[in-house]
This record gives C-alpha cells, structure tokens and sequence, in this order.
C-alpha cells in the first residue's frame, strides 16, 4: 500500500478562494461611505446652497452689466449635448 495521502483533482463545484488581482489603478474617485445619513443630509443642502448662491451671483452680475450698457447684453449659452461627454464629435480632429 502507499503510504501517503491520495491527490484528488478539484471538484467542478469548487470556488476558488484567490481572486484575479487588478494589474495598474482602478478608474473613477474614490469615495468613502459615511456611516450617518445625517452627514450626507447636510452635504446634499450644503452643495444645493453653494449652487444657488453661484447662480445668484450670476444672475446679479449679468443684471449690472446689462444696466450699465447702452445695449441690450445678450448671453450665449452652451449648446446642450445628447452625447455623453467622451463621445466623439462629427467633424473633430482626428490623427493618423
């Protein structure tokens, strides 16, 4: 008889406990959970607050400058995109 342990082939069943490791860093911020919905409540209406205080200001210094011209200032504002921004444009710049 042989004297040591028998070698048996891994079950089809069977997991694997090691995982592919990632090679290079992983895309995307790193964000840590907080452990207080109270804490995200408040960063949520702190950054609602920054924005409309910006868009306050916006509105104020467009309202003065048009006043002090004699003409009407008009405002242009960025076409709205459909596209998600890293889709490529028609007509952009290609190399080759």
């Amino acid at each position: 008889m042989a004297q040591g342990k028998q070698k048996f082939k891994a079950q089809p069943g069977a997991k694997k406990t090691h995982q592919a490791k990632l090679k290079g860093p992983r895309k995307g911020g790193r964000t840590i959970a907080p452990k207080k919905a109270r804490v995200v409540q408040q960063q949520k209406l702190k950054n609602g607050l920054e924005v409309a205080i910006r868009n306050k200001i916006e509105q104020e210094v467009t309202h003065r400058a048009s006043h002090s011209l004699h003409k009407k200032l008009s405002l242009v504002k960025g076409a709205e995109r459909k596209d998600p921004p890293g889709a490529p444009r028609p007509g952009g710049s290609s190399s080759k």
